[in-house]
């Protein structure tokens, strides 16, 4: 689990620490010592060995400078660059003292001088140390120049905590930046490494740690991101003894006449991804579908109402199955009428087992959120910024403006634990601390994907899987597929159904032996 922070978190953060003993110059020791560990494993055994450190003025440029160091002990031909001549942080300062006299070529760049042109494209390594999580606003003209120079050239570039240009604490890019190869962020990630369009400049991420007690970083709140590692770790072990009934049974209700598909695929994922027992319960006028494509799902043909949608006369077969279940899965493909309102209501009502709500079973709700908040048993809701905007009462382009305090405040408003999905998907359940989850592409952009979520995620809770945790988890799985079956097929030819084709395989990667 790797923490993200604000920029103004990480100062907060550095602050405690030096206040407990560790000063501000061992931090930046132990900043550029982490970074130079990174650059050295990726180049050790290349024979690269022409390193351009490019320094600002601050704290970044003294992390260059302890980089440089490390990287002359061990025999790279580094050349410091100072952009904005010599630093005016103490600490960068004596970084800067330490490495003069060392065999470290020290150069004030000019841009106008073609020798630093040549010096740029001529290096095997770019670390791009001008600007960290303090920089905001623009870069003047000089350093944009600079910047471009820098992503045009032959090297690789790797940046420190930040590619220079990008601010910590937005995805917008007001002006060019650097286009880093390689990331290595300091402490935490940032916000704008996981967020586009910024985070297409970030390339590979890494995040080091320079010392800071787990204390200090767990006393902040703020978000996370999970790795296939966490992944593994929190996967169910299946016994040799196990059966059906010892990995739960979903209850889906969805699907239409019009949109009998959602419903496919939903129950169909739930099935791929490892509920003992799925029942899909429909509107009978879908029956001739569902017939000839679910053999392994229990089959609930449901009263239909004019519309070929559930009828609010199913409320007494519902509650009844819902009494035998682990988790329940409402709203894909339902449509949205005065009986969708009904059902849905009363599956909230009486529930006492985890709630997935989709689609049009958010929709129904848009302005019933107390039904929602008031829920007997734990809810776990899944809008599109559509949705999100409806249940807000706001924009689109308000929700997609602020993702994740469109998330807090819908988690908050509802009581339930929101998956906003979109590019880069937001989790969070309390109003506070929040995932974003990193996997997936704009291959998922395609009809039915939601449906697909939504049945991972409440197979993994009938896995005895927390409800919570099964929709950071459902997100990532279903994200990992996406991305598997981009491999395999492409972005544009993707379908849902190709991304449920891809979960045994995305599964196996996750399975604990």
């Amino acid at each position: 689990m790797i923490k993200i922070l604000s920029s103004q978190q990480i100062r907060e953060v550095e602050n405690m620490a030096n206040e407990g003993g560790i000063t501000f110059l061992r931090l930046m020791e132990n900043a550029g010592s982490a970074c130079a560990k990174v650059i050295r494993n990726k180049f050790d055994d290349t024979g690269l060995r022409r390193v351009l450190i490019v320094c600002g003025k601050g704290k970044n440029g003294g992390d260059g400078y302890v980089i440089a160091r490390k990287l002359s002990e061990n025999g790279y031909k580094v050349t410091v660059l100072l952009t904005m001549g010599e630093p005016v942080a103490d600490t960068a300062r004596e970084m800067l003292e330490r490495i003069k006299n060392s065999g470290v070529q020290i150069e004030n760049y000019c841009d106008n001088d073609e020798k630093y042109n040549l010096l740029i494209q001529d290096s095997d390594i770019i670390v791009d140390c001008v600007f960290g999580t303090g920089f905001s606003g623009v870069p003047d003209e000089r350093l944009q120049r600079l910047f471009k120079k820098m992503s045009e050239s032959n090297g690789y570039v790797v940046s420190i905590d930040l590619p220079s240009g990008m601010c910590a604490d937005s995805s917008e890019l007001l002006a060019p930046c650097v286009k880093a190869d390689m990331t290595i962020s300091v402490i935490a990630l940032k916000y704008s490494l996981v967020y586009y369009p910024s985070a297409e400049f970030a390339g590979e991420i890494q995040v080091v740690s320079i010392g800071i007690p787990e204390d200090i970083l767990r006393s902040f709140s703020g978000g996370y991101t999970l790795n296939i590692n966490d992944i593994k770790s929190k996967m169910p072990k299946r016994s040799e003894l196990s059966n059906k009934g010892d990995f739960g049974k979903a209850l889906i209700i969805a699907g239409s006449y019009e949109m009998p598909g959602a419903a496919l695929l939903s129950s169909q994922a739930a099935s791929e991804c490892g509920a003992g027992i799925v029942k899909l319960a429909f509107p009978d006028k879908a029956y001739p579908v569902m017939m000839n494509t679910c053999p392994e799902k229990v089959l609930i043909p449901l009263p239909s109402n004019k519309f070929g949608r559930i009828s609010a006369l199913c409320e007494a077969r519902i509650k009844s199955e819902l009494k035998n279940c682990s988790a329940v899965l409402i709203g894909c493909g339902l449509g949205n009428d005065y009986d969708t309102k009904q059902v849905v209501t009363s599956v909230l009502e009486n529930s006492e087992v985890p709630i997935v709500l989709d689609a049009d079973g958010i929709n129904s709700m848009c302005e019933s959120i107390d039904i929602i908040k008031n829920a007997k048993a734990k809810v776990i809701i899944t809008p599109h910024p559509g949705e999100a905007a409806r249940l807000l009462g706001c924009t689109v382009k308000e929700v997609q403006a602020d993702r994740i305090g469109t998330c807090r405040d819908l988690a908050e408003l509802t009581g339930a634990t929101v998956v906003l999905k979109g590019s880069r998907t937001v989790v969070s359940s309390n109003g506070e601390d929040f995932y974003i989850n990193t996997t997936g592409n704009s291959g998922l952009a395609t009809a039915g994907s939601g449906d697909v979520l939504a049945g991972i995620i409440v197979s993994l809770i009938c896995q005895k899987i927390n409800p919570d945790l099964s929709a950071v988890m459902g997100t990532f799985i279903h994200g990992y597929a996406g991305d598997i079956a981009t491999e395999k097929y492409s972005k544009m030819g993707m379908t849902a159904q190709k991304i449920i084709t891809e979960l045994p395989k995305t599964l196996s990667a996750f399975e604990k032996g």
